[in-house]
């Protein structure tokens, strides 16, 4: 069980929130659009 918890966040965090751009957040990625969003 701890296994697949690991895997699952390592997905979302290093996939996930870095990379997969979402149209609902102008084709940024979650990790790019927070950057810019706290940066403003």
């Amino acid at each position: 069980m701890a296994g697949a918890r690991r895997e699952v966040f390592r997905f979302i965090e290093g996939f996930y929130n870095t990379r997969r751009l979402h149209s609902a957040l102008g084709h940024k990625s979650p990790a790019n659009f927070e950057k810019l969003y706290h940066a403003a």
